[in-house]
């Protein structure tokens, strides 16, 4: 970590130098700013260029997602599909149980009624 401050150190001495140097003589207008345009405008390879990768990208994410929606439904399926089963056996269990209790109070309930009689 020591070396990494030393020549960070040299370089903003080498910088600073620079600037005093420059700014002397500088002119403001030869500084480019953001909102100028620095190099050769895009020709029409750029463009062309540009225009390939737009559709590679395109493509690519297509595939992607294809594969992802694909993968993603599979897993959910599965996920679900153990939820489900154990859902549908605790609801058929709750339900033996209550219809257990159903038939046995309609068996006491005629029982009575028969015996009443």
């Amino acid at each position: 970590m020591a070396d990494d401050k030393d020549v960070f150190g040299r370089a903003d001495a080498l910088l600073r130098r620079n600037a005093a140097a420059h700014a002397a003589n500088a002119d403001p207008a030869a500084v480019p700013v953001l909102t100028d345009l620095v190099g050769d405008p895009p020709d029409a390879a750029d463009e062309l260029s540009s225009d390939i990768a737009r559709e590679v990208f395109a493509r690519v994410l297509a595939e992607v997602e294809g594969r992802l929606a694909n993968d993603l439904e599979k897993r959910v399926a599965d996920h679900l599909a153990g939820q489900v089963h154990t859902a549908v056996a605790a609801a058929l269990g709750d339900l033996r149980q209550e219809l257990a209790n159903a038939i046995a109070a309609a068996v006491a309930e005629s029982l009575q009624r028969r015996n009443v009689k």
